[in-house]
């Protein structure tokens, strides 16, 4: 029976595949066989795994057969993520223990040329200087950063950097050293913005500003032309600043961190549902503006449950929604499509009420909207839907409004029809508007009074015009004494023809 990659050196198989790569003009045969059973059967640091038997009738595996590989579990007090501190390391390739090499992936995922690891039971956490490999079988790795811990990823500085440690199984020194950085993005997207402006995860966008000209100023290498953690320190503040100046990769970053932001560079970024409602207002708000308030209930990602999963403020917070997210599936030897899958959410949620305060501009009329972008639902790495406010305009007791004029009715005696009027009217922003005739009023006769209009929505300074018809009271029933009088003001009635 054939336990390990090593007892295969003795093996009838081992000789016949010997012979093989003899024949085949192969230099080094024995170490072409090791390399090729490591990779094939695992063995430095994963540790195998496979047995093969012989039956007389040849060989056949007895390891692992249709079993589903276990999902790897951290030992306890070993720490399972990785620190901001130590996010320089994420992308980056080594030399492990005088072997191969392996690759420390941006999600964790530890990358080895072994059994283990193809089955994904491959792992990595690092904080404070420690690394920690939690590799399949073989177990966990503790290694420390030998010489000063780097605080970012500077491949100039990193050269020649190693690890050491020990593995936990059975006291065996191990060793890594830094070869390359092979995912350029991967420490870039664990930035953390807000710490490079020196402000709270709720700083606001004046917060943002003031800090920027702050840091942009004492950083400046016109200021420090020799200094070379300045100049560092102006490109961090700086590129933070572009982003978080920018409305739509603010509320990425906020939601999805740098990954979103690069996503939506790059146009792969959906657009969440607007949300839509209606808001009303008065005719005195929309003649002279006038502010309200309303609120929503919505759902919000909590980017300070990403960066401190333990704040009390995340007391409250629960996992967000699953995520769709389009990813690469193989459907044949060499040959992937893209499809969309819906995946657990690493994000934290939590319902928040919101206010919104809403300015009713001069001249805006009914049924207008008022637009509050990327106020909707957050789901995260999608850009947020805006929160659309219709504006309904309340009945007015003495107004009523057509386009940008306004238009009234009053009475008027009979005698006023007859002698003229005067009439003074309270406007919609308390000025007096006085006008009248001393002409014969129609009955329903409309008068115009020019400038007494609604406010143009286009021009504030100009206005519609006020348009007043006139309804004339006819007294109920004459005295005799009345009729009299009539009669000698106004000639005898005419004959009046057939009809």
């Amino acid at each position: 029976m054939l336990r390990t990659a090593a007892s295969l050196t003795t093996s009838p198989l081992t000789l016949w595949l010997q012979a093989i790569v003899l024949l085949a003009g192969l230099p080094q045969p024995d170490a072409f066989l090791e390399d090729m059973f490591q990779q094939a059967f695992g063995g430095q640091g994963g540790g195998g795994g496979f047995e093969f038997v012989s039956d007389g009738g040849g060989f056949h595996s007895m390891g692992g057969g249709g079993r589903k590989p276990k999902k790897p579990k951290w030992p306890k007090g070993v720490p399972t993520t990785i620190s901001k501190q130590m996010a320089w390391m994420k992308g980056t390739e080594w030399h492990w223990d005088d072997w191969r090499s392996v690759k420390f992936d941006k999600d964790g995922s530890f990358d080895a040329p072994t059994r283990d690891c193809q089955q994904g039971r491959c792992l990595w956490s690092a904080e404070n200087g420690q690394v920690y490999v939690l590799w399949g079988e073989a177990g966990l790795h503790s290694m420390k950063i030998q010489g000063t811990v780097p605080t970012e990823q500077n491949v100039a500085q990193m050269q020649g950097m190693q690890m050491k440690g020990r593995r936990a199984s059975d006291n065996k020194q191990v060793k890594a050293v830094f070869q390359r950085v092979y995912d350029a993005d991967a420490a870039f997207l664990d930035k953390d913005l807000y710490e490079a402006l020196g402000l709270p995860d709720d700083a606001e966008e004046a917060d943002v500003k003031k800090a920027y000209r702050k840091l942009s100023i004492k950083y400046h290498p016109d200021k420090n032309p020799n200094d070379e953690e300045a100049k560092l320190k102006f490109n961090h503040v700086r590129d933070a600043y572009e982003i978080l100046n920018d409305p739509d990769k603010k509320i990425l970053y906020d939601t999805g961190g740098m990954e979103a932001v690069k996503k939506h560079e790059k146009g792969e970024v959906e657009t969440g549902d607007d949300v839509h409602s209606t808001i009303e207002a008065t005719l005195e708000d929309l003649y002279i503006s006038g502010q309200r308030k309303t609120s929503l209930q919505r759902r919000v990602v909590c980017r300070g449950c990403r960066v401190r999963p333990d704040s009390p403020k995340c007391s409250g917070c629960q996992r967000c929604p699953n995520e769709i997210q389009t990813v690469n599936v193989q459907v044949g030897h060499g040959m992937y499509m893209q499809q969309k899958q819906e995946v657990v959410s690493k994000e934290k949620c939590k319902r928040e009420h919101t206010m919104l305060d809403v300015q009713i501009e001069k001249g805006m009329r009914d049924g207008e909207q008022i637009v509050f972008p990327r106020m909707a639902e957050q789901k995260p790495g999608i850009l947020p839907g805006n929160v659309v406010l219709k504006v309904e305009a309340k009945k007015h007791h003495k107004f009523e409004r057509r386009g940008d004029d306004l238009h009234m009715t009053m009475q008027v005696s009979l005698r006023e029809a007859l002698l003229g009027w005067t009439q003074k009217v309270r406007h919609l922003d308390g000025h007096i508007v006085e006008f009248g005739t001393s002409s014969v009023t129609k009955p329903d006769q409309v008068f115009r009074v020019d400038g007494e209009g609604m406010p143009l929505r286009d021009d504030p300074a100009s206005f519609g015009n006020l348009y007043v018809k006139a309804q004339i009271v006819f007294p109920k029933k004459l005295d005799s004494a009345q009729m009299e009088k009539l009669a000698e003001v106004f000639p005898e009635k005419a004959s009046r023809s057939e009809l």
